[in-house]
């Protein structure tokens, strides 16, 4: 059989056509045709794209197979060469680019708004201005370290969970480089024995701290000055004192979950710091007080979240208590953790409720700790119990409600109107 022409490889039906030397026409089904070279090396056979006709013409389609037989006497893949070229026409990314995949795929592995949040905090200008703009590869040791002695000891809090960020960073860098590039990233510039190296104390010792907290002596009054705040965060932040849930699964509340004739409400398992560990969701009894705050809200509702935001389709933002707590310390701030005179955070309320319960109830340990939402008892112990001891946990929350009231010397309101 001869070799083609330009006439036969126009007219050319359904199949494989040889032109020699391992050049194929491979004509479909459709009638459209393409440019094959098959060849052998290291003793397999591979089929290298040479392009689609007309777009590529016979006399073209032959150029390219020679110099693709050329490289192959010289013990170079053709194909391994044509991928190697593509990696090398890209862009190489920088840290601000590899930065971006890393905190959206960190993002989209919690449903927590504050972890969320962090991640592209921590990688954005604020701490990592100085690497953004940076070829990722050629970013050193010494760069990262300039970037993590600013915080390391003066804020210890945000280096434990920066330094993780960068080092991930890198790691995704070295994959995406390899693959896409074809170029190679041996050492970590966030790796530890380098860092440590240059003197940088171990992670260990650096203290995670605990959640600033207001004694609960003090937690009526708070309500008090709280309650006189016409803002939806303020009711929000109410609502989390009296159910002692963890601010997210508050902020997500939907009203599909509260049923206010039984005076429950059904925390969702995607919306619990637990969930991994969970089968089913969580249910919390609602004072007196925390269902007339819901009730007051309900008869003004605009959205199906509890807790919405200026946008009715969104919840209140991670900040939003926060912020308010801010403008409550105001100048001289008085809502603060005795011990380590910071300012209290709404999750230090959990704390406030705890060393209550501990010390001014008789209320069982095990009830406690589920009010906490934590597991109790051992893993044998828990395949074993088949309670999650509703009726007790409402009369805990119930006396805590009360407990607020009295302590202000009147009957405080725990319903003012949600604005």
């Amino acid at each position: 059989m001869g070799r083609l022409t330009d006439r036969s490889v126009k007219s050319a039906g359904e199949g494989k056509h040889v032109d020699g030397d391992g050049l194929q026409l491979v004509v479909s089904k459709t009638g459209k045709r393409k440019w094959v070279l098959r060849y052998q090396t290291d003793g397999a056979r591979r089929d290298m794209g040479l392009g689609s006709y007309p777009s590529v013409s016979l006399l073209q389609a032959r150029s390219a197979a020679a110099d693709a037989r050329k490289l192959i006497a010289q013990g170079i893949d053709p194909l391994q060469a044509k991928q190697a070229a593509r990696k090398a026409e890209k862009p190489i990314p920088t840290f601000e680019d590899i930065a971006k995949l890393v905190i959206a795929d960190a993002q989209s592995k919690s449903t927590n708004a504050k972890v969320q949040y962090q991640w592209g905090y921590y990688l954005g200008p604020v701490y990592c201005g100085p690497l953004l703009s940076k070829a990722v590869h050629e970013i050193t040791t010494v760069d990262v370290a300039a970037v993590l002695r600013v915080v390391w000891d003066a804020k210890p809090e945000i280096a434990r969970k920066l330094y993780p960020a960068i080092r991930r960073v890198f790691e995704h860098a070295r994959i995406l480089l390899r693959d896409e590039h074809g170029i190679s990233m041996p050492d970590n510039p966030a790796r530890w024995d380098d860092l440590k190296a240059m003197g940088f104390r171990a992670p260990t010792r650096l203290s995670q701290g605990s959640h600033a907290s207001l004694s609960y002596n003090e937690a009526a009054a708070f309500l008090v000055d709280l309650q006189s705040r016409d803002a939806m965060s303020a009711r929000a932040f109410e609502f989390l004192i009296l159910t002692n849930v963890r601010t997210d699964a508050v902020l997500k509340t939907r009203w599909d979950e509260i049923d206010l004739a039984k005076a429950v409400w059904t925390v969702l398992l995607k919306n619990l710091k637990d969930r991994l560990y969970r089968k089913e969701s969580f249910r919390v009894p609602l004072s007196k007080a925390a269902l007339a705050l819901l009730k007051t809200i309900f008869a003004s509702r605009t959205s199906e979240y509890v807790f919405p935001s200026h946008r009715s389709d969104r919840p209140l933002s991670n900040m939003a208590m926060l912020t308010l707590l801010k403008r409550m310390n105001g100048e001289h701030p008085r809502w603060i953790d005795v011990e380590s005179k910071k300012s209290i955070t709404p999750h230090g309320f959990r704390a406030t409720f705890r060393t209550w319960a501990e010390e001014t109830t008789g209320f069982p340990h095990a009830v406690i700790e589920e009010a906490m939402g934590h597991q109790v008892g051992t893993r044998v112990e828990r395949v074993y119990r088949r309670t999650d001891v509703l009726e007790k946990r409402r009369e805990l929350m119930e006396a805590w409600a009360q407990y607020c009231e009295a302590k202000t010397g009147k009957v405080v309101s725990m319903a003012r109107a949600a604005r």
